[in-house]
């Protein structure tokens, strides 16, 4: 997932950043799945509440997606994913190129499911997830005081334009790395 974080950031090899990131994420939705009583029990502990204990980002759509476009929904999730995965099945098939917004939003699950078994964050998550609340600040929910929202007032100050921008992106992994090294 880290790998799929720089690639991110690097701006090259989106589809490798992408199946790197989908991979994590299916990788943790079967762990998830396998420790589902503990992780359900410490979750409630957190939240208090058990209407809202999540343990997936699917269980999060159901919540928030109408029922009639849930399906779809997972569909459109999964499209990219199976059309690499299953090439084989008809290699002249073409398919229209993910976005970045798409692939953030891929890292982003696959970070929330490392973050409910781990309950920890990495420095590119760190990045990843300041950079994503301030390129798209409806997803992120914060909390004052916390390391990541002031990781994003920072990260705020030095983005003046569009922060999908190439060289944003590129000077955000210069950043990152230099930081990582």
């Amino acid at each position: 997932l880290n790998t799929a974080i720089r690639l991110f950031f690097e701006n090259r090899d989106h589809l490798s950043s992408y199946t790197l990131a989908a991979a994590s994420r299916e990788v943790t939705d079967g762990v998830i799945q396998s420790r589902r009583r503990e992780l359900y029990q410490r979750e409630l502990a957190r939240v208090g509440d058990p209407l809202k204990v999540r343990l997936s980002h699917q269980e999060e759509f159901k919540i928030l997606i109408k029922p009639e476009f849930y399906k779809n929904c997972l569909k459109l999730e999964h499209k990219w994913q199976n059309f690499l995965k299953h090439a084989d099945e008809d290699p002249d098939a073409e398919i229209e190129p993910f976005t970045t917004k798409l692939l953030a939003l891929v890292i982003l699950t696959a970070m929330k499911n490392y973050f409910l078994l781990t309950q920890h964050w990495t420095t590119e998550m760190v990045t990843f997830l300041s950079w994503i609340a301030v390129a798209e600040p409806q997803l992120v929910k914060l909390a004052p005081g916390d390391v990541i929202t002031e990781a994003i007032a920072e990260m705020r100050s030095g983005i003046s334009g569009d922060p999908y921008d190439r060289d944003t992106l590129k000077n955000i992994y210069t950043a990152m790395t230099t930081f990582l090294a």
